[in-house]
């Protein structure tokens, strides 16, 4: 973050943030420090250092007065103290980007601490890793850093043969299908037999007669005989926790088989609201649509890590009362958040999976399991978009991805009617009754539908509505900030760079 960020109208902002929040973030760690640097912040370091995106440190303010404005009393030495420690202390070392802000009478330091490329992942700090998870640091198992370790680089796990594994091990409905398909879009492969078909798309590992990984998990009769952990567990948490859960589920078999099984478990414990048709008729509507609920389970289990690191790692699935949690090992590959969100962008941690994929269809609904056009997460956010629920969230934890699919709607009465970036009209002149913003996250993504192309900062502060023209330009990218952060907008251009533009997502 730019140190021009660092003002004291970002700071109440941010302060407001925390204060609704409850406690610190995934990004941000507030420290009292009123007398120096503390301990506590090393962890804090490691699990920054260790994370895709980073994050702030703030201290001078008091987490357990409502995050009330105490100030430090040396800005100086703990920027010294916490700059020796990055340089001497974190193994490999990092750097920062540091201000001290004058808030109420009160001295406030404020650090951004940059993510460490994923090559030299995970940082050491007095012997120990940490990972970020919510707002807390966490020690890194041994299992974890040996995880992180091995996805420094892509070395094609799906493509490794498994032992023991033949032709016989395929489910047959699904082999005659995907042949079908491939036959069908493949003018060189069309007149070849089903087995050299199944051995140039790597169904059969290069150079032997055993299937690959990414074979027997997409087309295998049954892959866990062979690798247990590629499955879904499932969860119902009890909100009163009472129980300690209200349903409990496991899939088993290939990818569509699971797919479906785990899509028709998650939409029999949501809610079935009541809608009625134009036509009078009543039909059982969707608390969260199924296409974004698709899409990210099938993202789950397609793109989870097959590295044998996370071979006791399946994907979960967690329904709470609020949201719906769907975790994969792994992280992100060669694509950032912002990125993977944006209209055709792809991230194939498993080529030879994702490849197959496009060619499989889950048995009783007939679904694509991957569209292979880089649509799907930006599909999935229309859809909730138009449900009028909160954005998806999405979390790289590096050793595993989660995604946080909200069933509460969006806060404001009308930020279900921006548009996307396909759609071009303006607001529409003709209704009585013209989209008022209630707040400031409404002004700036109606400023930005007005625009109706990526826009700098300067343009989205002269298009802001009514009396939210008066907002200076930290507020707004105080606010831009945080659209980013729910994946409500992307960004073009480096944070702090001078053609830096933002569209929505």
């Amino acid at each position: 973050m730019n140190n021009v960020e660092w003002t004291p109208e970002w700071l109440a902002e941010t302060i407001k943030l925390l204060r609704t929040h409850g406690s610190d973030t995934q990004f941000i760690e507030v420290k009292k420090a009123h007398g120096g640097y503390p301990g506590s912040l090393d962890a804090t370091l490691s699990s920054f250092s260790n994370s895709s995106m980073g994050g702030i440190i703030i201290c001078g303010l008091d987490e357990n007065n409502d995050f009330a404005p105490v100030g430090v009393y040396d800005p100086a030495d703990l920027e010294k103290t916490l700059g020796n420690k990055l340089r001497r202390g974190l193994k490999p070392p990092n750097t920062m980007e540091s201000g001290t802000i004058l808030y109420e009478d009160a001295k406030i330091f404020v650090a951004a601490i940059p993510p460490l490329p994923p090559y030299e992942r995970p940082a050491y700090i007095g012997g120990k890793a940490y990972v970020r998870s919510g707002d807390g640091d966490h020690e890194m198992s041994r299992h974890e850093t040996d995880l992180m370790v091995a996805q420094r680089t892509r070395t094609g796990f799906d493509e490794e043969p498994v032992e023991y594994t033949s032709l016989a091990d395929l489910d047959e409905g699904l082999k005659t299908a995907y042949l079908r398909d491939v036959r069908a879009k493949s003018r060189r492969l069309a007149g070849s037999s089903d087995e050299e078909v199944l051995r140039r798309k790597g169904i059969i590992a290069l150079g032997t007669d055993n299937l690959s990984l990414a074979g027997l998990y997409a087309l295998g009769s049954y892959p866990q005989e062979f690798r247990p952990s590629l499955k879904v567990t499932g969860v119902v948490i009890d909100p009163s926790g009472k129980a300690r859960n209200l349903d409990k589920f496991e899939a088993d078999g290939p990818i569509p088989a699971m797919l479906e099984e785990t899509l028709a478990w998650v939409k029999r414990n949501l809610a079935h609201p009541v809608v009625e048709l134009s036509n009078g008729h009543l039909i059982n509507g969707q608390e969260v649509p199924d296409i974004a609920l698709r899409e990210i389970l099938s993202n789950a289990l397609v793109h989870r890590s097959l590295n044998p690191k996370a071979d006791t790692e399946e994907v979960r699935v967690r329904i709470f009362s609020d949201r719906i949690s769907v975790e994969n090992p792994g992280g992100l590959y060669g694509i950032t958040l912002q990125r993977l969100q944006e209209y055709g962008e792809r991230s194939r941690v498993n080529d030879r999976l994702y490849d197959i994929c496009t060619h499989v269809t889950t048995p009783d609904d007939g679904y694509r399991v991957i569209e292979g056009e880089g649509s799907g997460i930006y599909t999935a956010q229309e859809a909730v978009r138009q449900a009028g629920l909160k954005p998806i969230q999405f979390i790289d934890g590096v050793i595993r991805f989660t995604a946080i699919i909200s069933r509460e709607p969006l806060d404001g009465a009308r930020i279900a009617d921006v548009s996307s970036p396909q759609q071009k009209s303006e607001i529409d002149p003709r209704q009585s009754s013209p989209t008022v913003p209630s707040n400031r996250q409404e002004a700036v993504l109606l400023a930005l539908r007005s625009l109706r192309h990526p826009a700098g900062i300067e343009d989205i502060m002269g298009a802001l509505p009514g009396p939210f023209a008066e907002l200076q330009k930290p507020q707004v990218r105080y606010v831009l900030t945080k659209l980013l952060q729910e994946g409500v907008i992307t960004r073009e251009g480096g944070r702090g760079n001078r053609n830096t533009t933002y569209r929505l997502a």
